[in-house]
């Protein structure tokens, strides 16, 4: 009996990981709580539970968003690692092949960033567990995934099953939204053969909804080939519908300089690829550069144009940096968007000053003009104060305020949100609205720390911010949440 109770007290001795939780909550109620039209409450919570025990881990996820019930979305898996020979996770999947044109699930959010060019698109063989709830929400990938190495020879494949819903929005609060969950059934199969620098890939997916079923299959060939200071990588996907999308890109990395040219190919019809450059194109061509001219001073550009069917787009970006001696920051950036009826220009200046270690005051200037063929133009102007402190080791303050006076949505400016790790950072501001926003960090001990945060929306004159059920009345909304992250 002894035995066996040392035995499992080792055990759970040797067990490490990390649990986070967040709860977050707005006020007033919106539309869909105030009509009875949502099947939750307005609370918004995520949980993950992350155990590592030697070459094994294992990832619990459990969230819901406002207006969902409790445990509307509970996912996980298990994953088996030894770096140099075998990799292997099996519910929740995190893939990506070469640069995703075979397979990237979950894809890039945007792209297209034209500060961006100047680096090549990320190759990467990514099979993993999903930790994050959006990637599971509407769109999961659910399955087993391995990698296999042998010298230079390595074997990677995924078998998906996964229930996804018939729109993408991974809400599940309306009785319509409930009724089009997991009602579509998406089974994959993917191989990669590598040697090398090269590898070669192959997928086919079915794709069943209501009576109706659709197979897709397409092979394809990626390679990686890289010297001292210099990157060429590419992939190449057909399929047997006549659709061929490529990337080809190549980098030059010198003593003050870093450029990359990337020409691309995406028709977007594959459901389980990743568009390059950020939207579907028939042909597109991207150039960028990095360049350090003077110490202290790092000078990013970079042009992107792209053929597509609806209509042609261009963006543009110059951004210049500076260190203005050990305690200042300052930062000007300009960006263009054009398509054939629209163009928006965004500059911005940036200032940011840190007399102490443990002070930093934070000034942003941003400034919109949109300009339509169809539409009237429209102008924006913002500006935001942050201030962060530590008056502590164990402590970080930060508060911010952001104004914003623009013609309406198209002219809109951006400010920084004060999010929690793992959310979306970026808040949208139009008309004549504010935000008012407080963040507190606690390290609570070496392994633990609590966060928690509030902000306060207003706009002007509005009656009600937002639409549909997530419509609140009256002209400010009010949000605070907490997070705890513990390493364990």
């Amino acid at each position: 009996m002894m035995t066996v109770l040392f035995g499992i007290l080792t055990l759970v001795a040797s067990i490490s990981g990390d649990f986070r939780v967040r709860a977050e909550h707005g006020w007033p109620d919106p539309a869909g709580i105030r009509e009875d039209l949502w099947a939750g409450s307005a609370a918004a919570f995520y949980q993950r539970l992350h155990f590592d025990l030697g070459p094994w881990s294992t990832v619990l996820l459990t969230e819901k968003d406002p207006g969902e019930e409790w445990g509307d979305l509970i996912t996980g898996g298990v994953s088996y690692t030894d770096p140099d020979v075998f990799n292997m996770a099996a519910g929740g999947l995190r893939v990506q092949l070469a640069h995703g044109l075979i397979l990237c699930h979950p894809g890039p959010w945007s792209g297209g960033d034209p500060l961006s060019l100047s680096k090549t698109p990320s190759w990467r063989m990514r099979l993993e567990l999903s930790e994050s709830p959006g990637a599971n929400d509407a769109d999961p990938l659910t399955g087993v995934a391995a990698e296999y190495h042998f010298n230079e020879v390595s074997i990677s494949t995924v078998l998906g099953w996964s229930k996804i819903d018939s729109g993408l929005s991974g809400l599940h609060r309306t009785e319509s939204e409930i009724e089009n969950r997991r009602v579509i059934e998406e089974k994959l199969a993917v191989l990669r053969a590598g040697f090398g620098p090269v590898g070669l890939s192959a997928a086919y997916l079915d794709h069943v909804e209501d009576s109706s079923e659709e197979s897709f299959s397409r092979i394809g060939a990626d390679f990686l080939l890289e010297s001292d200071d210099a990157l060429l990588t590419g992939e190449i996907a057909a399929d047997f519908d006549s659709t061929f999308n490529f990337l080809v890109s190549g980098s030059r990395n010198l003593a003050d300089i870093r450029h990359a040219l990337t020409v691309s190919r995406y028709t977007g019809n594959w459901a389980r690829s990743a568009g390059t450059m950020g939207t579907n194109h028939i042909i597109g061509a991207g150039y960028g550069f990095r360049w350090r001219p003077f110490s202290g001073i790092t000078v990013d550009a970079g042009a992107l144009v792209l053929d597509r069917e609806e209509e042609d787009s261009f963006k543009a970006g110059f951004q210049l940096s500076e260190r203005v001696g050990n305690r200042t920051n300052l930062t000007q950036r300009i960006k263009l968007t054009a398509t054939e009826e629209e163009r928006t220009y965004r500059a911005q200046v940036t200032a940011s000053w840190s007399p102490y270690s443990d002070l930093t005051l934070s000034l942003k200037v941003p400034v919109t003009w949109f300009r339509s063929d169809i539409a009237p133009g429209e102008n924006g102007t913002g500006v935001e104060i942050r201030l962060k402190h530590s008056p502590m080791t164990i402590l970080d303050i930060t508060v911010s305020a952001a104004a914003s006076s623009t013609g309406g949505w198209n002219s809109r400016i951006y400010a920084y949100s004060l999010s929690f790790p793992g959310e979306f950072g970026s808040r949208a501001l139009y008309n004549s609205s504010a935000l008012l926003q407080g963040a507190v960090s606690a390290h609570i001990s070496q392994s633990a720390v609590l966060r928690v945060k509030g902000a306060l929306y207003t706009m002007e004159g509005a009656e009600f911010l937002g639409s549909g059920s997530s419509e609140t009345e009256g002209p400010s909304r009010t949000s605070a949440g907490m997070q705890l992250d513990w390493d364990f």
